[in-house]
């Protein structure tokens, strides 16, 4: 599916939430989402970011639907105080997209004492499903949507010390987290239909995409001047944000994906293209046992789980 097909996709009534929605993929997701008709609420840390992002998406869809969350994936009690509001303000939740992160980042614990990227783009997305569950069920075709990255090749679970960061690396850190990513999103699905419950599962990742990530690594790893080598690298290998979402999108919209698909870029090696593709699922991605294993201690860490 090219950002063109988009707007086959027609919706009445559907409402999404994306995550991380004030820049890069996050944004061309809200842009997607509102040119398929669908309500989106954008969740962002910053609503001032949010809004302008929703300003800049009424430009190009002055009819678009949207509206602005502030949601804090750093702080558990931010996600559930964020998932009580959207609850109060909604009735239901067609399309949530689990997409915000970050990437790369020097060893740091949040507020609750989780590594920050373990935290960050995993456990507070899990637990955010759990809250607006009441609300995916409310739906008539729910689909939940887990962003994961080409680097969850690279991941090993850490069931002992999944919170912390003894024996660190930021690069390992990263890639566990997107392994979890997607661990959970084959464990939901796995649940879903063993509950004979209607929900679609489904996991993508954007290829080598310019998110703006990769500055802001290089920006905490080695300064200005890695900020400065990351900009270039992206400008002459990385794909734009516009495409990196397509895969997003697809796993998002597109009618008839099964449940459990894993989507990425359609080009060599997953890198780049114009259109998705079921991607390659890491070994790691395919351990059941593990995937029980994570989903039960992320119940335990979150203190929260989705009912299944």
């Amino acid at each position: 599916m090219s950002n063109d097909d988009l707007s086959d996709h027609k919706a009445d009534d559907r409402i999404a939430l994306v995550t991380g929605a004030n820049g890069g993929l996050g944004r061309w997701c809200v842009l997607g989402l509102a040119k398929a008709k669908v309500t989106v609420v954008l969740g962002c840390r910053s609503p001032e970011r949010g809004q302008a992002t929703v300003a800049w998406i009424r430009r190009r869809i002055p009819d678009a639907r949207l509206e602005v969350l502030a949601l804090d994936l750093a702080t558990l009690s931010s996600v559930r105080e964020s998932a009580e509001r959207f609850v109060a303000q909604h009735d239901k939740l067609d399309i949530l997209i689990n997409n915000a992160g970050v990437m790369m980042l020097p060893a740091a614990l949040t507020h609750d004492g989780f590594e920050q990227q373990f935290a960050i783009n995993y456990l507070s997305h899990y637990a955010l499903t759990a809250h607006l569950w009441p609300l995916l069920m409310a739906s008539v075709e729910p689909r939940v949507v887990s962003v994961s990255s080409l680097m969850a090749n690279q991941g090993h679970i850490r069931l002992g010390d999944l919170g912390g960061i003894r024996g660190y690396s930021r690069t390992q850190a990263y890639a566990q987290s997107k392994l979890a990513c997607l661990l959970f999103a084959r464990e939901l699905s796995r649940r879903a239909q063993a509950n004979n419950v209607v929900l679609i599962s489904a996991a993508a990742h954007p290829g080598f995409a310019n998110t703006g990530l990769q500055r802001r690594t290089g920006r905490a790893n080695l300064g200005r001047v890695g900020e400065y080598a990351m900009l270039a690298a992206n400008l002459a290998f990385a794909q734009p944000a516009q495409r990196g979402a397509i895969p997003l999108l697809e796993a998002a919209l597109a009618p008839g994906l099964a449940n459990g698909a894993y989507l990425g870029p359609s080009g060599p090696g997953e890198l780049w293209g114009h259109r998705a593709k079921l991607a390659r699922l890491p070994r790691a991605a395919r351990d059941d046992e593990v995937a029980a294993e994570l989903w039960d201690l992320s119940a335990t860490l979150s203190g929260v789980q989705p009912p299944l």
